[in-house]
């Protein structure tokens, strides 16, 4: 391969376009999610197009100051070929060569035009609305704001246009984004809600309308006040740039400051004030994320007629309470989060995106972790809520990924799949997406492309407890032991009592036999967690493997009292049973747990189930739900 095409920012194949300064894939100019390790590997073999790469010219040009096994290579290259799907030729575009490396066969080519990428000329901005006070018409006339606004985002998209070509753009000045929590400054800490809410929601649409990675609100929150420099938090999220600013609140007012900076350089490239109704707030997302994308030089946000619209002031408000009980994720605050989405629905019933929030509540209700509603109720409850979404909206990710799980866990493999791809499509910064579409993968054995989902989430929420720990879970899932209990313990020397880590380490430490360390891990997740029936079915399980039955049946005798005053997942009795070795028992529960649709079902190929698995019970099981799982 020639050296000019070596150096050549953009190099062309099939459908796609790798744009090597950004660290990018595209086709057909929409971005390709692949993480940073598989891009890399992607661009050495595009580089040297038709030529052989060894094994170890790969290994040391990805992993250049790392000790990685060949296995990483190999899952690498099958994610790849996943992605890519076949070439134009109906063939694969990385050719194995046995014994050897890895051949990029497909025909590679550099654009004339994106070599050369011309910085486009400077337009004034339009001056500020004034700050304090609004003309009275402009009180008077409610929705001639969103009017006014929708005019405006038609013009600065027809000056976008002009201005950018989006398979030539000028070179962006950051490839990844995170939006801080906005600091209240209303003085009134029962505000703070607003402020996480309008932080939330410009995260959601920079995440949607700006080709560049845009961390999630959750890592992002973590540095609520926090007195760290810039360029520190960008690298701990590992982002160049840097959303800031502030909301106050007044009546039914709200001004919104915000700031873009560049975090490496230091360098504060746009800053802005807004003063609008709060119910104009749609329009405020749609205008910050304008002006973010012409400062970082990437393609103008397209205008969006489905969400050109006010928001019912009260539905706003209930919608943004009810995100905050979501985060808590525990029964009690996924109630309240119900309540307040349900408010939300009432003030405003055409307001898709609290529809959305139900399914997931709904979805979550039902898991054997949070175990607050038996999932034969409150899945065709968060069903029913994810289609009124996308009745209303039908390209809200957020919805196409809730009804994907659905799917999931009620065993339509198809429609799941197609779920979280559109989801992903849609808003490629997704993290659920990608984390439940990694729950796809593992249920059916992909473990590699399992990894790879749950890894992309992982990359959008690098802070998240539990993403990281989901990355433990399928390791542990794919029986690579060691590996996950590394991952468990690093979440946990981050968050010593987080339940959900601590109850999968228990799982994962009887796998390998290690029944003291279990019961140790797992006690204390009962204690933290308040004596879940979740950690008290684990924990009875390791008591009974390790031999102290007595413990054992007096921990199933307590969850079976607690069944008689509450719903209790019929998966957790499955875990003591299969630790006293009582085969009838145990497939009594999992026929309980079949009739409802536990979303433990899908998990049967996990070495828990190793001592019934020769049963023809098991196979039957299997059968019912479409899994081919040995």
């Amino acid at each position: 391969m020639s050296g000019a095409l070596e150096t050549n920012r953009f190099l062309d194949f099939g459908p796609y376009r790798l744009d090597r300064q950004a660290r990018v894939l595209l086709r057909d100019g929409a971005i390709v999610p692949l993480t940073p390790k598989v891009l890399d590997t992607l661009a050495v073999l595009v580089e040297h197009a038709g030529q052989p790469v060894s094994k170890e010219e790969l290994l040391r040009a990805v992993w250049p100051d790392t000790f990685v096994e060949e296995s990483n290579l190999a899952q690498n290259v099958s994610v790849l070929r996943k992605a890519l799907g076949q070439s134009p030729n109906n063939g694969l575009y990385i050719e194995t060569i046995p014994k050897r490396g890895y051949r990029f066969v497909a025909n590679v080519h550099t654009p004339a035009a994106a070599s050369a990428p011309v910085e486009p000329e400077p337009v004034a901005a339009a001056p500020p609305v004034a700050s304090d006070v609004l003309p009275p018409a402009r009180r008077r006339r409610r929705f001639a704001g969103p009017a006014m606004a929708a005019v405006v985002v038609l013009v600065f998209s027809g000056a976008a246009a002009l201005w950018y070509n989006r398979q030539h753009a000028a070179t962006p000045l950051v490839h990844s984004l995170a939006v801080l929590p906005l600091k209240n400054l209303s003085g009134d800490p029962q505000q703070n809600y607003l402020a996480d809410g309008l932080t939330e929601l410009l995260t959601a649409e920079l995440s949607r309308a700006l080709p560049v990675r845009v961390t999630s609100r959750t890592s992002a929150m973590l540095y609520r006040n926090s007195a760290k420099p810039m360029a520190a938090i960008a690298r701990e999220l590992n982002v160049e740039g840097i959303v800031e600013g502030s909301a106050v609140r007044a009546g039914d007012r709200l001004r919104v400051t915000v700031q873009l900076i560049q975090a490496g350089a230091d360098r504060h490239l746009w800053a802005e004030t807004y003063d609008r109704d709060l119910t104009d707030i749609v329009l405020l997302e749609e205008e910050i994320a304008r002006a973010a994308a012409r400062e970082i030089k990437v393609s103008a946000v397209p205008p969006s007629q489905s969400r050109a619209a006010s928001v019912n002031r009260a539905a706003f408000e209930a919608y943004l309470r009810a995100r905050y009980y979501l985060d808590q994720r525990n029964g009690q605050d996924m109630r309240k989060a119900i309540s307040w989405y349900e408010k939300a629905i009432e003030e405003d019933p055409a307001y898709a995106a609290p529809y959305a929030g139900l399914a997931d509540c709904y979805n979550q209700l039902g898991t054997v972790m949070i175990g607050g509603r038996s999932p034969s109720e409150s899945r065709k409850l968060a069903i029913s809520a994810a289609h009124r979404a996308l009745e209303i909206d039908p390209d809200l990710a957020e919805a196409h990924a809730a009804l994907a799980y659905s799917n999931l866990y009620e065993w339509n493999w198809a429609a799941a799949e197609q779920g979280f791809e559109r989801a992903i499509l849609l808003n490629p910064n997704y993290a659920p997406a990608h984390l439940w579409f990694g729950h796809y993968h593992a249920a059916l054995g992909h473990f590699n492309r399992a990894l790879q989902e749950v890894r992309l989430a992982s990359d959008l929420d690098p802070l998240s407890p539990i993403m990281q720990t989901q990355i433990a879970w399928i390791l542990s899932h794919a029986r690579r032991y060691p590996e996950a209990v590394r991952q468990f313990r690093k979440v946990l020397a981050e968050n010593p009592t987080y339940q959900w880590a601590l109850w999968q380490l228990g799982g994962a430490q009887i796998a390998m036999h290690d029944y003291n360390a279990a019961i140790e891990t797992l006690e204390k997740a009962v204690e933290v967690g308040g004596r879940s029936p979740s950690a008290l079915g684990t924990l009875g399980q390791a008591y009974a493997l390790a031999g102290r039955r007595k413990e054992a049946q007096a921990l199933l005798d307590e969850l079976l009292a607690m069944s008689r005053q509450r719903y209790v997942p019929p998966h957790v009795m499955v875990h003591i049973y299969l630790g006293l070795g009582d085969r009838d028992k145990v497939f009594e529960w999992l026929e309980k747990s079949y009739q409802e649709r536990s979303n433990s079902l899908i998990w049967l190929g996990g070495s828990m189930f190793d001592p019934v698995r020769s049963d023809p019970r098991f196979d039957n099981l299997l059968h019912l739900i479409g899994l081919k799982v040995k």
